[in-house]
Formats: structure tokens, C-alpha cells, sequence
């Protein structure tokens, strides 16, 4: 497909053969995509999103804050207070609310002109199931490269015990439907579309495409800011875009977050305490490989996605 580029004077489209305006004849500028400045664009709609948060974050909770001043408590550097939670986690939805607002703005107002980086293919009852059966595998998965991580010394108790506090007064005494709407499914909607949707797609504009589904996914494990959750959500990342290039869908791996984050909310921490229960339940871990091999046969050994077409 040819790209298209937008005239700096009477704004008409046009597309890359042409080195004049057609409506007003004026010279045609073409921007040069380099590596480089993908890297700055991909950093940039990072600080972004990050940036929306913590400004939202701030505003939302100052006067929560105020009101409950004599709670206050710094637990690893946080200040925490009486409905900090509460706060914190309208912040983010809040935040992940206005970006994917933009995304959905810019594709519809794009979509006749310059083809936007998302694609939304039809799914199948088919792609659905194996949608929702690695997503649940993805939940063990998880908890297997936590496992092997402390083993080798790459995480330490001191990590996830830090982790953990930080996953308790993220979440503290915040009701139910509030963590699920936010972590469970606003916030993976709004990192699918700009990890999978966008970040994945201006890198492999430049380099192969296995090259740029891990440069994504790394970036997707540095972009929550902790060695926990930087140390899984890298694999995962991975997982989500193979995902999406066998399925040609941002519906799959929007799903697979989805369900991923919502299991893992919703799962006992008894059952992964007791050693039977979690011996027998990370076997679903196997899910996983199943899944995406079921993709890769569906589709007779190919990558159905071009994203550079």
C-alpha cells in the first residue's frame, strides 16, 4: 500500500508519488522514517501514557490525601493512606480511559486516509477458545518464570517481597469491581493497543519481525518499572504478539490480557500456597505452547499478519 502524506497548506491527501500538492500544487514534504527516530516516537507515546497516569494520579489524590492526613504511612518509598487504592486505581483507569479515547479517535478519523497500525480482523469461535485457554495458561506460565528466576538469582526475596507490598497497597481494601475494571480490563486494553498496536508495528517497519516482536516485549516487561513484574511480563509480551501475528487480530491478545490479569486477581492465593494444588495447577502452563502451536497449524505454518502492508 502506498503511503500517503498531507499537504502543510490546504491539507489534502496525497499519496507518495506525487512531489506536488494535486488541489494546490504546493511542494510536497516526505518525512523520513529512521530507526532512530522510531526508537524517540516509541519512547515518546511511553512517557505519554506513564505521564497521564502520574499527573492523573496526583490530581486524584490530593484531596483523598488531605482528608486523611493523620493515616498517612511510607511503605517502600509510597506514601500510603486511607483509600489510597481507591485513588490510585481510578487514576489508571482514568488515564488508560483518555488514551484509548485517542486511539480510537485517530483509527476512525484515519481509516479512509493513512491505514492506521491496528488490525481488527473478525475472529472465529475457534481463535476465541484457544484466546481464552492460553490466556489462563499465561497465568501459570507467570508464575513458572518467577519460580526459575529466584532459583538462578535473578530475583531475590527482598524483590518480591517488595513486590508483594507494592501489589497490596495498589490494591489495598478497594472493592472487587474496581480492581477488575481497572487491571483486569481497562488497563489491558490500553497496553495491548500500544504495545501490540503500535509499538510492535513501527519496529518491525524496520527490522524482522522476530527481531521486533522481542524488542516489544522487552520493552513491554521495562515499561511497569519493576524487576518483578519486568522479569514475566517480558515472556508474556512475546506471547501476545506471536499471538497477534498468527491470528492477525488485536482482538486475541486484547482478550488474552484480559484474562490473564483477571485470573490472576481472581485465583486463591491458598491454591497456590499449598504444593499439590499448585503442582497440579502449573501444569496449565502447557496451555500456553498448545495454543499457539494450534494457531500456527491453523494457519499452515504462517504468519497470517503483514504488519507492513
Amino acid at each position: 500500500m502506498r503511503k500517503r502524506y498531507k499537504c502543510k497548506q490546504c491539507y489534502s491527501i496525497n499519496i507518495d508519488a506525487y512531489d506536488h500538492c494535486v488541489s494546490c500544487g504546493s511542494p510536497l514534504k516526505h518525512p523520513k522514517s529512521t530507526l532512530f527516530r522510531v526508537v524517540f516516537q516509541v519512547f515518546g507515546l511511553m512517557a505519554f501514557y506513564l505521564g497521564l497516569q502520574g499527573v492523573l494520579g496526583i490530581l486524584v489524590s490530593i484531596p483523598v490525601l488531605f482528608k486523611n492526613l493523620d493515616s498517612v504511612e511510607v511503605i517502600n518509598g509510597f506514601a500510603i493512606f486511607n483509600h489510597f487504592s481507591d485513588a490510585l486505581l481510578a487514576s489508571v483507569t482514568l488515564s488508560a480511559s483518555i488514551y484509548i479515547g485517542v486511539i480510537v479517535f485517530y483509527y476512525y478519523r484515519k481509516r479512509h486516509t493513512i491505514r492506521p497500525p491496528y488490525r481488527f480482523d473478525r475472529l472465529s469461535g475457534y481463535q476465541i477458545t484457544l484466546g481464552l485457554i492460553i490466556g489462563v495458561g499465561c497465568v501459570f506460565l507467570s508464575q513458572l518464570i518467577l519460580f526459575i528466576s529466584e532459583s538462578t538469582g535473578i530475583l531475590d526475596f527482598e524483590n518480591l517481597e517488595n513486590y508483594e507490598q507494592l501489589i497490596s497497597s495498589i490494591i489495598g481494601q478497594s472493592p472487587t469491581w474496581l480492581v477488575l475494571l481497572t487491571i483486569g480490563i481497562v488497563a489491558p486494553i490500553a497496553e495491548e493497543l500500544l504495545f501490540r498496536g503500535l509499538v510492535f508495528h513501527m519496529f518491525n517497519r524496520h527490522m524482522n519481525v522476530k527481531i521486533a516482536l522481542i524488542i516489544q516485549g522487552l520493552l513491554f516487561g521495562a515499561f511497569h518499572m519493576n524487576l518483578v513484574q519486568g522479569v514475566y511480563a517480558s515472556v508474556l509480551g512475546i506471547v501476545l504478539g506471536m499471538a497477534y501475528l498468527l491470528t492477525g487480530s488485536l482482538w486475541i491478545p486484547i482478550l488474552m490480557h484480559i484474562v490473564n490479569n483477571s485470573v490472576a486477581l481472581l485465583l486463591p492465593d491458598v491454591w497456590m500456597n499449598d504444593s499439590v494444588i499448585s503442582t497440579g495447577l502449573m501444569g496449565l502452563l502447557l496451555l500456553v505452547p498448545l495454543g499457539l502451536w494450534l494457531m500456527y497449524r491453523r494457519n499452515d505454518g504462517k504468519y497470517i499478519l503483514d504488519l507492513n502492508s
